[in-house]
């Protein structure tokens, strides 16, 4: 570890050393133009001045040459624009808007006469062109945040106004009510979030830690594609967050937000069962409510600022119809059942910032936030009753200590120090047994306890160097998390699954008469000999135990970058960018070595080629992860109005905590792992009794064996391969921009996103025919004298049994390899149009065509499995990603007026996404992972998905021979389609100004003002069921932040 850092402070001090380059900060803006005289000849060596309407901070630079100057390291703001030299008149820019990582350009043509006199130059407000962007990104300005409606406050809603993003569903219990974004048509997990330049980013699991409160944000920037190589540590999306600071004026807020019950529509639920809908009035009250004030504590010197909300919420989710009526069969064993359960959620979130004008050359800032949260039965999704709640905490925390520093006009630096905070805690007070049935379950969640733990410190420093038409950066990131991991008991109590729903069991409901249930099948009810056997598809009995924690102390990242943005012309930037990027344990290389899985390997080496190769190395953190960039952006008229720009790049992810999670945990002195999981005649431990005889109700539960230090027979093994690596993006866009008015922009851009070496979960050990021209049987033998009735051999085998057996070491049932095979594709054209202030209407429109495809997963996402592990990039893997929408708009708008009133109107809408279609039997049963439900369908007849949907022994047995004597194929992933997606929030504010600084703001929001019921894709995806193919909950299921149906909120706000 040492030579690596050695290393790279050697390679820092070289890059320092260079006279010809310079870096600048992800949270600061550029300012840059021209001064000409009325011949339009350039003007040199005249001065520049630019001053900080709210801090008076001013910093000042001489033309060059060319006639033109540049300031670097500018925070987001207001700025005054002077310009002068000998012999003309002042010309100054009074409202100048920069916007975080823009380059805002004044030009300005000086007229002859005295420098004492002035002339004023007219300015646009927000600046609509940058013309040196070259990436593809967005920025949400203070007006956007202050104006538009915003459905829980999370800023990050607004990200949706960029071209091509979209919902996606909560990937994780920790991000429920987290706006997650889906870009590129990925799951939202690898976009990256940094506060005022400082990692804000969950390594446990993807995507961010906290959220601040937004009276504290004065903007941000959502980089979709093609971002500099100042940004790093993500092949997904970069978002920039600056906080707001005090000012020479005292100034402020306070507001309250209010809902109820009476303001909300019924939520209109799926009932396939009966092929209708169910109106359901959801309990619900809402209070949030805060402030803020920033002041002077020494005029143009030291500012503070404060924010804080608190937010008080009673909200419930329904309960799914046909999952209801389930539990109420059940309530004799045990079940709650509850049309409504209760979701109650209590937090707070404070920003605190202090800011301090050294002098003219240096200053620095201090800012903390802080996010803490309660909440009860998160994880409840409308299948659960109230024995399977839980209770979720969460306390979290981000700084920065951030020093600027002028040292010379031409020589900027940033200093920025970073802390991160987060401890995440989900348990529940139940500890029973888990009951399911397909369609419903109770009892202990599975997912209980879990906890996440993260400590980060950061110190980045970026160094900026203007030399002629060169505009030099490097920089250095460092990020050091002495803690992060925490641990997940999946499975904590016996889980008994039944393989029938209650209504079949007892002959009732939609399946009384039906062939197969009721009392003819079950004579007991659910006390039923065999009735759990696993003999009903999906049926059995298990339990995991053992050491569930997972921490990695001490890891690092390094990242080093240099960027050379060079004005060839007046009207042409390149960008030429390097970035490399260096992660220190994230692959869980210190736990290798002490895996169960990896030393049975070893052991099972000189018996196996394949256990041989496993071993021949252990995996190990990626170094070569070099990223070049490059981009141009080219004025064709020198004007500003009509521009193309373009690049490429490549960018390197992260390896999620989450993916050598369970390699990790079997390096503990105690293995977490299932204890038992049987099926069919297994015999239920302690009992002599085979399951296929147990009777729930009356025979004893299983004796529950002691944690283990090895791996037991039938156990997942767990590997991270040895040649894993991180997940790499390559980009290109291309684009055009056609300013119409000063207050009006058009603008058009392709892209193009491959993702490569992405997560993809391989069983190595498959279930494999022994011979797939005679399967004879769907079990496991290796030759005809262990299943005499196969002659020749006619069954299946697992390749590494025999090395296991050979070795001395408890066979596996699997062996699941942590791979970097998964890929991906994105290409998309956007279509966006924007205006500010034009005809008093602030206009936001996106169209997006676009195509998501990728190999059984959707990018930046982990844990996927093919369906044929022998097969994991075949055609039949390959379609489109699981968020998907093949069109999507959106238009957002603010109108001014008479009388102070507002309007803000926001529209989303997107073409189906895509589901993947599932079997209730595992016909191919390759042992583990997603093979689990593959739907086999006839070469002949591929559209038909019932083809070969049978359960019974034999139908089963002749979709295994039809796959493998290869007349028959899996369905193609994501085959089908749900239903398209529209949604409109509004917001109606009237203005009442109390004098000239005071303002009294009056509200009311609506969500999803036309009541509509968005399923999505949340469609019944089991081909044996009779609801196959229809609806059965909303959009995003997961996630609390979409509206179910029609919200209604009051709200006011004081300003001053």
């Amino acid at each position: 570890m040492k030579r690596h850092i050695c290393i790279a402070a050697t390679l820092l001090m070289l890059l320092l050393n260079c006279a010809s380059l310079w870096g600048q900060a992800v949270a600061t803006s550029t300012i840059q133009g021209t001064v000409m005289d009325k011949s339009q000849a350039m003007v040199t060596k005249a001065d520049v001045t630019i001053t900080n309407k709210q801090t008076g901070a001013t910093r000042t630079t001489k033309t060059n040459d060319s006639g033109e100057y540049r300031f670097e390291g500018v925070a987001a703001g207001m700025y005054s624009i002077k310009a002068n030299a000998q012999g003309f008149s002042t010309a100054e820019a009074k409202a100048v808007e920069v916007l975080i990582n823009r380059t805002a350009t004044q030009n300005f043509t000086l007229n002859p006469g005295s420098v004492n006199q002035t002339v004023e130059v007219t300015t646009t407000a927000v600046p609509l062109v940058d013309v040196e962007k070259t990436d593809v990104s967005t920025n949400i300005t203070p007006e956007q945040i202050t104006n538009l409606p915003l459905i829980n406050r999370d800023i990050a809603d607004l990200a949706f106004l960029a071209p091509g993003v979209k919902s996606a569903d909560s990937y994780d219990p920790t991000k429920n009510r987290f706006a997650i974004l889906s870009v590129n048509g990925q799951g939202g997990r690898n976009v990256n979030v940094t506060v005022n330049g400082v990692d804000n980013k969950d390594n446990t699991v993807g995507g961010p830690v906290m959220q601040l409160p937004a009276e504290a944000v004065q903007e941000f920037q959502i980089s979709t594609q093609r971002f500099s190589a100042v940004n790093g540590r993500s092949e997904g999306a970069a978002i920039n967050v600056i906080t707001k600071s005090g000012t020479n004026n005292i100034h402020g807020s306070a507001f309250g937000f209010f809902r109820d019950q009476a303001l909300n529509a019924a939520q209109t639920l799926p009932d396939p069962a009966n092929n209708t809908t169910v109106s359901v009035d959801v309990p619900y009250s809402r209070q949030w409510f805060g402030g803020s004030i920033g002041v002077p504590l020494k005029k143009d010197k030291l500012f503070a600022f404060f924010a804080i909300e608190r937010q008080r919420e009673h909200t419930s989710i329904a309960e799914q119809p046909s999952a209801l009526a389930q539990l109420n069969l059940a309530t004799s064993l045990g079940a709650q059942p509850a049309a409504i359960v209760p979701r109650p959620f209590f937090e707070n979130r404070i920003n605190g910032r202090m800011d301090w004008i050294i002098n003219s050359k240096h200053s620095a800032y201090f800012s903390v936030s802080t996010q803490a949260n309660d909440s009860l039965n998160d994880q409840s999704n409308g299948t659960f009753d109230l024995t399977e709640g839980n209770f979720t905490v969460n306390h979290m925390q981000v700084a920065n200590l951030s020093l600027s520093s002028a040292f010379s006009p031409t020589l900027f630096n940033q200093f920025t120090a970073g802390w991160q905070y987060w401890n995440n805690l989900i348990d529940s007070n139940t500890r029973t047994p888990l009951i399911t049935f397909p369609d419903a379950q109770f009892g202990t969640n599975t997912n209980v306890p879990q906890q996440s733990i993260q400590r980060k410190f950061q110190f980045k420093d970026d160094l900026t160097k203007n030399i002629g038409r060169h505009t030099l950066k490097t920089g250095i990131d460092y990020i050091w998390t002495p803690v992060m991991g925490g641990f997940f008991e999946f499975n904590p109590t016996l889980q008994i699954d039944f393989g029938v729903n209650p209504s079949c069991i007892l002959g009732v409901g939609s399946d009384a008469g039906k062939a197969g249930c009721g009392p003819a099948a079950f004579p007991q009810g659910f006390k039923t000999a065999g009735l759990i056997s696993g003999n009903n598809a999906g049926g059995g009995m298990s339990i995991a135990v053992g050491d569930p924690t997972f921490i990695i102390k001490d890891a690092k990242q390094l990242g080093l970058y240099l960027q050379d943005d060079w004005k060839i012309r007046r009207n042409l930037t390149v960008n030429l960018g390097l970035r490399w990027d260096k992660d220190f344990d994230f692959v869980g290389g210190s736990d290798i070595a002490n895996s169960r899985t990896f030393q049975e390997l070893q052991a099972a080496a000189p018996f196996s080629p394949l256990a041989a190769a496993l071993v021949a190395q252990k995996a190990h953190d990626y170094s070569n992860n070099f990223s070049p960039r490059v981009g141009f952006a080219y004025d064709l008229t020198g004007g500003g109005k009509h521009l193309v720009r373009g690049g490429f790049g490549m960018y390197y992810g992260n390896t999620f905590q989450n993916i050598p999670l369970f390699m990790e945990q079997q390096a503990n002195a105690t293995i977490f792992q299932t204890a038992f999981a049987i099926t069919g005649s297994d015999v239920v431990p302690g009992t002599g009794i085979p399951l296929s005889s147990w009777r729930f109700g009356i025979d004893p539960l299983p004796t529950i064996p002691p944690p283990s230090h090895n791996l037991t027979g039938g156990a997942t093994g767990r590997l991270m391969d040895p040649n894993y690596r991180n997940p790499i993006t390559e980009e290109f866009n291309g684009g055009y921009t056609w300013q119409l008015t000063s207050k009006s922009v058009f603008e058009a851009e392709y892209v193009h996103v491959l993702g490569l070496h992405e997560n993809k979960t391989i069983n190595l050990d498959p279930r494999i025919p022994v011979n797939p021209a005679n399967i004879q049987t769907r079990s496991v033998t290796e030759d005809a004298q262990k299943n005499p009735t196969c002659t020749p051999q006619c069954g299946f085998f697992l390749p590494l049994d025999h090395a296991f057996n050979a070795a001395g070491v408890p066979v596996l049932g699997s062996v699941r390899d942590e791979t970097s095979g998964g890929r991906s594709r994105y290409d998309a054209m956007n279509i966006s149009y924007r205006q500010r202030n034009f005809h008093k209407l602030d206009l936001t429109a996106n169209y997006t065509l676009a195509r998501s495809v990728g190999y059984d997963q959707d990018g930046g996402s982990f844990r996927y499995y093919p369906r044929d592990p022998q097969h994991p990039l075949s055609p039949f893997e390959f379609g489109p990603a699981f968020n998907d929408e093949r069109n999507h708009l959106t238009m957002a708008a603010t109108a001014n007026l008479p009388w102070g009133m507002e309007i803000s109107p926001v529209l989303q809408a997107g073409s189906a996404r895509p589901y993947l279609v599932t079997s209730t039997v595992n016909e191919l049963n390759f042992g583990g992972g997603s093979s689990a439900g593959a739907v086999i369908v006839p070469n002949n007849d591929p559209t038909n998905v019932t083809a070969m949907s049978g359960t019974t022994g034999p139908a089963r047995l002749a979709a295994v021979q039809c796959y493998y004597s290869g007349n028959c194929h899996v369905v193609p992933y994501n085959s089908m389609r749900g239903d398209p997606y529209f949604n409109i929030d509004a917001r109606v504010a009237k203005n009442i100004k109390l004098g000239e600084k005071r303002n009294l703001q009056l509200s009311f929001q609506g969500y999803n003002i036309f009541n509509h019921a968005n399923y999505g894709n949340n469609f019944d995806n089991v081909v044996q069921d009779k609801t196959f193919g229809k609806a059965i909950g909303f959009i995003n299921p997961t996630s609390s932040y979409l509206p179910r149906a029609f919200q209604g909120e009051f709200g006011a706000r004081f300003t001053f």
